[in-house]
This record gives structure tokens, C-alpha cells and sequence, in this order.
């Protein structure tokens, strides 16, 4: 179902212009212009600097929900249309993108429920009418479907052929066979250019085994140079059928170019292969099932039978043995491993098999039941109305120049780039930090300030997690700096900000050692030197991180005593921190190392405590978001793991959309 929502929505919900200590219309015009440049990380950031001058306003919350659903954030894009409606109740594209999200959610009453709302204002809108034909088939509601599909035919008099193929879609969903022919049939008649009518008319023909009508309708879909796999697939069946295996092997390969993590295109050529003895390949391409639906026993079977040819029987053997531990009733795998046994003459085993095999069969019931495993190439299904889920991929700004602000490695649906799973790390002090202006958190602690306004320093010290790397020439002016404050320390050895800035200077250069000494003597001469107190723990967080990952090849190989000394240096850490704490309550990175510290130590429980008290004095402390969110999932508190990582992607921490997404993907077993 083709559904374009965004240009849509733009133009129900027109912007008033306002004006606030920012200029708030133009913010708002560079909020959309990025959004039109699919720079939906940095469209939020405009978003939250109006909803920071005006959080009267409904139209940001409006606006920021678009951009997190292009990010797949639909519990954040939720939370956003319903802060946009309580502001403004009489926003029908608001009830139209919180239907959507709700969709996402799995939330079908409260997004047909939207829908109705928003249809109060827009009663024969057909965007409208098509998303809750949609909400209608996932709800199984098909007689609603068929009823605002028939609305919409009326109003397009019968000329759009994409609803002919929803209705044929509805159709053969209700069991309606020749119903879903007569409307892919007029899909056709409708708009013969259309490569997707083909393809849904060709993969119902080869489902009802039509093969001579399936393959004419498929190489029409392809001839209209079809993107869709599908189409490959089953012209690919159709020649493995007919042993036409150079344009089986062409289509397959066709298949895998377009969708690589197609299990059926993978599986199929895998067959074939398996048929006309490249074994080797086939195993790849049965791997390649395994690898993408680890629960997908055709593909474990394929192998077994494959790798029993190859003479790789240990593996032959393993891979029966998982699908009997699934479907210990499936015969075929016991008379499998029988014979990889036979043939590692292990005579007793394949005995043993065997009787199991004989005696499944001999009590198998009189009626055949759908076999465990189908052991058969497989048909591609129906094209997936994947235009329904893509709802928001319609051009969102009318008008405007790309913002000089964007960052390129992080625009569009970054939620797709994979990333590392792992904390944001620690905050130091520095002289340097490498700037990023998704995130608008002011690192800022009136001690530090100041700190740097009472004493000359070469540059002001800043709070940071991103530290930057040194240059050759930037490590000069460093050892420059240590070598001059050695001389002043051997003139006057009790003042303990020269011994602190040393320290500084040390870790940048990355000597722990010397800067731990340093931060030490600091503390000596100053037992209230909360700073020092500070970096000394991080110095030392750093060289416990190094030793637990480069252990000496030297050190004693005793486990309790390496045991020992990492409780020793984590406990001197937390003693740190803590007393960083005590020192200064409202420095709120002090909570946020020690929540990392103790992420570290699995102890999640405390460790959110840490970051939760960190986003108590720092509301918008993205980083601690972040940290926490993960350390709610680690305890599996998806709900409220989800929604930091909502919060922290709002907030600039782009890599949360992707975790999102993952949590997602697992959650629905893809």
C-alpha cells in the first residue's frame, strides 16, 4: 500500500511564526530544512533548542516526532505527538503520526482509535483512509479493509491500481483465492506498466501451480526491470523445476544481488548447488540461512546432507543431532546421522539411530502431518507492501538549502549503521576536547571555572568524554609545559596546583604513572582538592582498563591473587569518586564514572542509581542516558532501557537509534 504521509502532514500543519530570546522561526525553518536533507539527528537539536524557548508551542513536539519516526524511535515519537496534542488537541496529523508509531508499537487499538480522531477532521482523506486500511489487515479486521477500500476505488473511480492490489492482498489474506486472482487480474488491466502487479499476479499463479501463466507473468514483472527479489526467486523455482539450472543459478544470484539477506534466495541456490554437486558452495550458502535465522532447521538439514557428502562428519553429525533435539520425531534425521556414523564407523551409534528411525516410522500416525522440517525449495511470497512501513520516507522540507551544520557520517537513518555496543565513556579534565554539535549539553562545573579563572594556565581545563588526539607537534608543547613545571615544583615542592597541572600534562601525553604521582602529591598538600581527587581516579580507571587488557606476560599467572589486585585498584577507584563526591555533591561526572565503574562490575543495580543521580543534576545529561539505558537492558528492563535510549538519541547520542532498532529486531525475532 503506496502511502505518502509526510508531505501530507506538512502541509495540514502549517508553522505560525514566533519569536523568542532565539529566533525561533528560524530555527524552526533550519529544524525542517534538515529534516529535508534527511539530517534527522540534527532536525531534533533544532527542535529541542525551540521546545527549550517555547514548550508552549505544539508544533516542534510535532515536527521532532517526524524525525524520530525516520530514526525508528517510535516510543519517543509517541511521547512527542501526545505533547503536541495536549497543546493543541484540533491536530489531525499529529493523530495521523502517533497512529503510525502506534502501529510500530504494536499498539492497534489506539492507533485506529488515532486514525478515527483524525478522520473527525478529514473525512474522506484518502492517506488517511489508507494507513487504517492497513491498521485494519494487521488487525485481521478484513470486511473494514475491503469497506475503505472500496471508499477509495469509488473516489478514484476505479483507475488506481495499487488499490486493486490491496484488495487482492485482503482477499487472499481472507482465504479468498479467486477473489485475489480477479483483483490482480484488474491491477493489470488497470496499469499493465506496473512491474508489482505482474509479480503478485505471477506469485499467486505459481502458488495455485499455474506454472505456464506464473513464469509469462514473472518475466513481464522482471522485463519491467523489478527490484524485488521475489520475482528472481520464483523464476528462479520455475527453472529449477523445468532443469533449467543456467537461468536458475542467473535468477538466484539476480535474487541475492538485490536482497543478500534473503533466506530464500540463499536456501534455493544452495538446493540447486547441492543438485549439481558443488557442495562446498551450497554449505556457504546454507551457512548464510543459518547465519541470518539461527532457528531455521530446512537449512540445518541441507547442510548435514551436504557436509555428509564432503566427509566433514563431525559437523554432519552436530547439525542432525540439533534438529532431533528440536523434532525428535523426524525420521529422516536419525537415518542422517546414522550414516555420517556409519561412515566414522562408529557401528553402535548409526545401530542406535537407526532402530530410532525404524521405530518413528513404524508408529507414525495413519493421517501425515505437516512434516517438522521441508526438506523442498521454497517459493518467495507475495511482494511485502513494505511502501506501508515506509510511510515517512516522503520529502519532509518544501523548500530550503542544506544547513552548513550537517554532519555527513551521521545523517539519514544512521539507526542502520551498526555500532559497538558500550558505555559512553569516562569524563576527564583536559585541555582539548573534540567538538560535536549534535550534543548541546554545556559541560560546565562552577568549580572548574573557577579553577581555570585563579590560576594562569596555558588554556582554560574543559570537562570531556571525547577526547582528541595529540600531534606530534601538540605533544611538544606538552612536554614543554612538564618540563617548566618541574623546574618551578624543584623551586617550591608545596604547591599543589603545580603538581595537579603537571599531572595533567602527564596524562595527556598519556603517562599515567608520573600523572598518578602527581595527582597523588596534590592530595597530600591539599586534602580538599576535589579535581585532583577526580583525576586521580580516572588516571587510575585507565591504567586498571590497560592491565585488564594487556595482561603482563610476566605477571604471576595465580587467579586469586590477579583477583586481588584488580578488587584492590577498583576499590582505591570508588574511594576516589566517592570522595570527589563528598568533596562536591552537585559534580555531576564524578556519579557518571563511578555509574561506568560499576557498570563494569555488573553491579547494574547501583550503577543506574549513579547515573540516575548524574541526570538529577544534569537534566540533560545525554551520555548518562545512555548509560543507563544500557544498564537497564543488561538487567532486562527493556521498557525503561528503551526509553533512555529514546531520550539519549534526542538529546544527540545518535548511536541510541541503532541499539533501539536491534532491541527491536530481536524483540520481533527477526
Amino acid at each position: 500500500m503506496k502511502i505518502k504521509l509526510l508531505g501530507f502532514l506538512l502541509l495540514i500543519i502549517p508553522f505560525s511564526g514566533v519569536s523568542a530570546q532565539i529566533n525561533t522561526d528560524r530555527v524552526m525553518a533550519i529544524g525542517q530544512n534538515a529534516l529535508y536533507f534527511q539530517d534527522y539527528v540534527l532536525a531534533i537539536q533544532y527542535f529541542n533548542q525551540v521546545i527549550a524557548a517555547k514548550p508552549y508551542l505544539p508544533e516542534p513536539y510535532f515536527y521532532r516526532a517526524i524525525a524520530k519516526i525516520q530514526l525508528e524511535d517510535y516510543l519517543g515519537a509517541e511521547a512527542d505527538c501526545s505533547s503536541a496534542l495536549q497543546l493543541n488537541p484540533f491536530m489531525p496529523g499529529a493523530y495521523y503520526a502517533r497512529a503510525f508509531a502506534r502501529v510500530k508499537l504494536n499498539d492497534l487499538k489506539d492507533a485506529e482509535s488515532d486514525l478515527a480522531k483524525s478522520l473527525e477532521y478529514n473525512p474522506d482523506n484518502p492517506d488517511l483512509l489508507r494507513i487504517r486500511i492497513w491498521v485494519y489487515e494487521l488487525e485481521k479486521k478484513y470486511d473494514q479493509a475491503l469497506t475503505d477500500i472500496s471508499t477509495l476505488i469509488k473516489q478514484n473511480k476505479g483507475e488506481d491500481s495499487q488499490l486493486a492490489m490491496d484488495k487482492g492482498q485482503i482477499l487472499l489474506e481472507k482465504g479468498d483465492t479467486l477473489g485475489a486472482m480477479h483483483s490482480f487480474t484488474t491491477a493489470v488491466t488497470i496499469d499493465s506498466t506496473k512491474s508489482y502487479v505482474w509479480s503478485a499476479l505471477g506469485t499467486l499463479r505459481l502458488q495455485m501451480h499455474d506454472n505456464t501463466d506464473a513464469l509469462h507473468d514473472l518475466n513481464k514483472a522482471i522485463a519491467l526491470k523489478s527490484t524485488y527479489a521475489g520475482d528472481y526467486i520464483n523464476r528462479g523455482l520455475l527453472d529449477y523445476w523445468n532443469k533449467n539450472y543456467r537461468g536458475a543459478f542467473a535468477d538466484y544470484d539476480k535474487a541475492i544481488e538485490l536482497d543478500d539477506q534473503s533466506l530464500t534466495a540463499h536456501f534455493n541456490r544452495g538446493m540447486l548447488r547441492t543438485e549439481v554437486g558443488d557442495l562446498n558452495n551450497a554449505i556457504l550458502d546454507f551457512d548464510k540461512v543459518i547465519q541470518l535465522a539461527p532457528q531455521n532447521y530446512d537449512a540445518y538439514y541441507q547442510r548435514a546432507m551436504a557436509e555428509t557428502q564432503t566427509g566433514a562428519l563431525s559437523q554432519a553429525i552436530q547439525d542432525f543431532t540439533k534438529i532431533i533435539e528440536r523434532y525428535p520425531d523426524f525420521p529422516p534425521a536419525y537415518w542422517g546421522r546414522a550414516h555420517a556414523k556409519q561412515l566414522m564407523h562408529d557401528d553402535k551409534g548409526a545401530y542406535l539411530d537407526q532402530e530410532m528411525a525404524q521405530k518413528l516410522e513404524k508408529d507414525k500416525p495413519k493421517e501425515p502431518k505437516k512434516p517438522d522440517v521441508n526438506t523442498s525449495a521454497k517459493i518467495a511470497a507475495n511482494k511485502p507492501a513494505e511502501a506501508k512501513a515506509a510511510i515517512f520516507n516522503s520529502v519532509l522540507a518544501r523548500t530550503g538549502k542544506s544547513s552548513n551544520d550537517s554532519q555527513g557520517e551521521i545523517r539519514g537513518a544512521i539507526q542502520n549503521i551498526n555500532v559497538d555496543i558500550t558505555n559512553e565513556p569516562n569524563f576527564v579534565l583536559s585541555f582539548y576536547s573534540k567538538e560535536n554539535p549534535l550534543k548541546r549539553l554545556n559541560y560546565f562545573y562552577e568549580g572548574l571555572d573557577m579553577f581555570n579563572r585563579q590560576n594562569d594556565l596555558s588554556a582554560p581545563l574543559k570537562i570531556t568524554n571525547n577526547e582528541i588526539a595529540l600531534t606530534s607537534d601538540m605533544a611538544q608543547v606538552h612536554f614543554a609545559a612538564i618540563k617548566s613545571l618541574t623546574t618551578q615544583i624543584d623551586a617550591d615542592s608545596t604547591n599543589a596546583v603545580e603538581y595537579f597541572i603537571r599531572g595533567i600534562n602527564y596524562a595527556t601525553v598519556q603517562d599515567y604513572a608520573n600523572a598518578l604521582n602527581d595527582f597523588s602529591h596534590a592530595i597530600k598538600l591539599n586534602p580538599r582538592f576535589m579535581l585532583a581527587y577526580f583525576c586521580r581516579a580516572n588516571t587510575l580507571y585507565k591504567l586498571l582498563d590497560f592491565k585488564m587488557n594487556n595482561p603482563d606476560p610476566n605477571a604471576p599467572k595465580d587467579k586469586e591473587l590477579l583477583d586481588k589486585i584488580y578488587k584492590h585498584d577498583f576499590d582505591v577507584i570508588l574511594e576516589d569518586y566517592n570522595k570527589t563526591i563528598d568533596l562536591a555533591p552537585k559534580f555531576a561526572f564524578s556519579y557518571f564514572n563511578e555509574g561506568n565503574l560499576l557498570s563494569q562490575e555488573k553491579d547494574f543495580q547501583t550503577a543506574i542509581d549513579n547515573f540516575t543521580q548524574a541526570i538529577k543534576l544534569q537534566p540533560d545529561f545525554a551520555e548518562a542516558y545512555y548509560n543507563r539505558g544500557l544498564a537497564y537492558l543488561y538487567i532486562n528492563d527493556t521498557k525503561d532501557g528503551v526509553a533512555d535510549l529514546s531520550k539519549a538519541g534526542e538529546l544527540g547520542i545518535y548511536q541510541a537509534y541503532n541499539v533501539m532498532k536491534r532491541i527491536a529486531e530481536s524483540s520481533s525475532g527477526q
